[in-house]
């Protein structure tokens, strides 16, 4: 099978992504002012309660349909260039994040309290606090995929130093275990378990038991958080990580961490990093921050459901990250279409 996922669009390695510019976008003039003029009828509304029911903005509505293609069709992330973060308030910058991400999907719930838009900055938690998310600190974030369909970043502000960005494609990773390690890419097929940090849907363990990787209509999808796997050990009814798995997983994370495998790249402010989430990998260095409060970097984020969008295991139904996605709303026409 391995040959076979040469030939999914996701598949790619640095030096083919380098070489490519159909996932390098930028907002046109017409579309930048239909997101100004747009913010400026919302008066004192916010995120969630901006819909698209009384907007029309078919610049943006076109762009967001070329990025589905190419999270679909091609490599399975964008970058977007030319949001004007140090011309706009932050509201208006965040408004018009927001109503791009209505334009591609629908807002996906993004942890317990079904929050969907959160700001991803060092808040000082300390991660070894129980339910603490790596989000929330200046951590190194390890390679990882986020809940919905597809997530979408925004840059508002950089770190002082650090916080470089990397992507990686899950179809390369798992085609080159399969044909180093067999036995191992068969590892990642079965069940491992996942600490929820306590953002388990309603009624569901705090734990999750699921593939790491799951073979699903001729792809490899992915649910990988390996901080969460170890903090999952925490628990004393999670069986201790075999050795085999121990291995499965040192050999995914050294394939990550290859400079062959992953294209690292430095967001600025204004741009936005969007993924389609079941074949794409995504993780962030560590940073140092700023003195000044408002200086600080700030990121905000969105899950989102594609409606119409692409069909899902089922031992997904129960994840925190893809659970939702079965729920029929999240798989609507957009309101302006």
């Amino acid at each position: 099978m391995a040959n076979d996922l040469k030939n999914d669009p996701a598949y790619w390695n640095a030096a083919d992504l380098a070489a490519r510019e159909d996932w390098r976008l930028a907002l046109s003039t017409e579309a930048t002012r239909e997101l100004e003029t747009a913010t400026q009828t919302l008066a004192e509304k916010r995120p969630p309660e901006i819909t698209l029911d009384d907007l029309k903005l078919p610049h943006c509505q076109k762009l967001m349909g070329e990025i589905r293609g190419v999270l679909e069709n091609g490599p399975g992330l964008v970058l977007l260039d030319g949001l004007p973060a140090f011309e706009w308030s932050s509201e208006t910058i965040i408004n018009a994040f927001w109503l791009l991400g209505l334009h591609l999907g629908h807002p996906h719930p993004q942890d317990a309290d079904g929050k969907l838009i959160h700001d991803v900055r060092d808040t000082g938690a300390d991660i070894n606090k129980e339910n603490v998310r790596i989000y929330q600190t200046n951590l190194e974030q390890e390679f990882h995929n986020d809940g919905g369909d597809v997530f979408m970043l925004l840059c508002r502000r950089k770190a002082k130093a650090g916080g470089r960005s990397r992507m990686a494609s899950v179809p390369a990773l798992f085609a080159e275990i399969q044909n180093r390690r067999p036995d191992l890419a068969e590892v990642l097929t079965q069940p491992f378990y996942f600490d929820a940090r306590g953002q388990q849907l309603p009624g569901r363990p705090p734990v999750q038991k699921v593939p790491l990787i799951t073979l699903h209509d001729g792809r490899p999808y992915a649910l990988q958080k390996r901080a969460y796997i170890r903090f999952a050990q925490r628990f004393d009814d999670v069986p201790r990580l075999t050795n085999p798995q121990i291995e499965a997983l040192d050999l995914l994370d050294a394939l990550c961490a290859d400079p062959e495998f992953q294209f690292s790249y430095e967001m600025e402010s204004g741009q936005i990093a969007i993924g389609l989430n079941h074949v794409t990998l995504h993780a962030r260095d560590s940073y140092e921050d700023f003195d000044n409060l408002d200086d600080r970097r700030h990121m905000v984020r969105l899950w989102l459901g594609l409606p119409n969008g692409p069909s899902l295991p089922d031992h997904y139904r129960d994840t925190r990250e893809f659970g939702p996605l079965f729920d029929i709303t999240q798989r609507k026409p957009l309101h302006n279409q």
